[in-house]
């Protein structure tokens, strides 16, 4: 719109936050009807939608000369192999041994089990990208509302791409994960609550010190999960400024396709089993009635 005026700008307003509502809803609705989580699999579809666009761009480049097949088949496996290791990191886990104390509560002895404490790789998940590029989609933001000089300049060395762009972007990435990763997870209401159900971790003295014990084992692999988010989320400035691929693969979106599917497939795997677990009950009844 070459001049906007306050009418156009209240319809626009009214719009986006009608829509936003309506697809707050229908996600809603289809987490209540459905197995996964609805705002992720309405995410979800939104990329897998433009896979299409990006192979006809691809092959139009492929038939110009743009592309060479040589580069092309090196992008597909790369593809294919940035993909496994998503897979991969994203089921990995570092699994604690747990030891539960047996306890005799009147003729009764329990306690006893041994289970684990599973500490995933990447416990924050896509929030440490999608923090950290806002944080640096600011400068930009408020250098096209200014025509200051230095402001111009400043927006200009952070864009993206850039070195210091780059390096800033796998920063906070870091700082992020470690930061939203204490928010979600505290090892000492961890701690606590195994040393009231008379849990404790072989060779680990319960309270304080199975709560640093866990805190290390969490810092330690949060580091190697923060390193994989940042690796994922540079990999499209490399593929698009190395080898000029049309289209945008890695990021948050791949992280999030790859983590809807999984968490998709393990809801649909569990409700499968009870399914079968429930109609094997029903048919044990039936037998014990007749």
């Amino acid at each position: 719109m070459p001049d906007p005026g306050l009418m156009f700008i209240f319809v626009t307003v009214i719009t986006l936050t009608t829509g936003t509502v309506f697809i707050m809803w229908l996600g809603e609705q289809i987490t209540s009807r459905g197995i996964a989580n609805g705002i992720s699999l309405i995410i979800f579809a939104g990329i897998v939608a433009r896979i299409p666009g990006a192979l006809t761009k691809t092959f139009r480049l492929l038939s110009t000369g743009e592309l060479t097949i040589f580069v092309l088949i090196i992008v597909a496996a790369l593809m294919l192999g940035v993909l496994a290791f998503i897979c991969f990191m994203e089921t990995s886990q570092r699994r604690i041994p747990i030891q539960y104390a047996k306890r005799m509560m009147g003729r009764k002895m329990y306690g006893g089990q041994t289970t684990h404490l599973p500490l995933r790789v990447n416990t924050a998940g896509v929030i440490p990208p999608i923090f950290a590029s806002s944080i640096l989609m600011f400068p930009a933001t408020i250098a096209n509302f200014s025509q200051v000089e230095w402001l111009q300049d400043f927006s200009a060395y952070f864009r993206p791409g850039s070195l210091a762009y780059t390096l800033v972007y796998i920063g906070l990435i870091i700082f992020f994960c470690y930061f939203y990763t204490a928010i979600i997870f505290d090892p000492k209401d961890i701690a606590e609550n195994l040393k009231k159900q008379g849990g404790f971790i072989p060779g680990i003295r319960p309270g304080n010190t199975t709560k640093v014990y866990i805190d290390r084992v969490l810092s330690r692999i949060t580091f190697w999960g923060a390193l994989y988010v940042a690796a994922i989320c540079v990999l499209p400035m490399l593929l698009i400024n190395k080898l000029n691929v049309p289209f945008y693969f890695g990021g948050t979106a791949l992280l999030i396709v790859v983590g809807v599917a999984i968490d998709t497939m393990s809801k649909v795997q569990s409700y499968l089993i009870s399914h079968q677990y429930e109609g094997l009950m029903q048919k044990s009844r039936l037998k014990g009635r007749l």
